[in-house]
């Protein structure tokens, strides 16, 4: 909650910096922005949209594949007697709290790199014109695409960890199991 609360004050700061410097900056003259600036900003911005593609699509179906194979290795009674050796509990609360703080960053991180591409392409275009605010949108849509596709590639190793496939059930009966047989010895 408080990644997510931390993201949305900073897009209420970036809209009430918006309109405090909307306030003061005067309009500029309309800059001319070259055809040929703009295509180049158009094609560095498809080819980071595809790669985020690419890579959101890769991480999907291994997310896929890897969890089926080591779900089913896990949940096997070879599987079980092995995890019965780690402290369940502390490895599944750990795994699924580092998740949660994870996704919390991405929606939060995704609000303020919106709010911000707006607040900058306005200002922009109050200053310089509607051509510049173009490339300066594009642009940002580039850098938007290409910070997705990093956290993408984070994401897909952190999918390949095997450990991300265990059932907290399978962890958590393995380690009541193991507790109860050295009882019983």
């Amino acid at each position: 909650r408080g990644i997510l609360w931390v993201g949305d004050v900073t897009v209420e700061r970036l809209k009430w910096g918006n309109d405090f410097l909307k306030k003061r900056l005067e309009s500029g003259s309309h800059s001319q922005v070259s055809p040929q600036a703009l295509e180049s900003m158009k094609r560095v911005k498809k080819l980071t949209m595809m790669s985020e593609k690419v890579a959101t699509g890769v991480l999907s179906g291994v997310v896929k594949v890897s969890g089926f194979f080591t779900s089913s290795v896990v949940n096997s009674k070879a599987g079980k007697k092995f995890f019965s050796l780690l402290p369940g509990e502390i490895v599944l609360a750990t795994m699924d709290g580092f998740n949660k703080v994870l996704d919390a960053a991405e929606v939060a991180g995704r609000n303020v790199m919106s709010t911000s591409s707006v607040v900058t392409t306005g200002l922009v275009s109050d200053k310089y014109g509607e051509e510049a605010a173009q490339v300066t949108n594009e642009g940002l849509d580039a850098a938007g695409h290409a910070i997705g596709t990093a956290w993408a590639v984070f994401k897909l190793r952190k999918a390949l960890n095997p450990k991300s496939a265990i059932k907290p059930t399978t962890l958590a009966k393995a380690a009541a199991e193991a507790t109860s047989t050295k009882l019983k010895k």
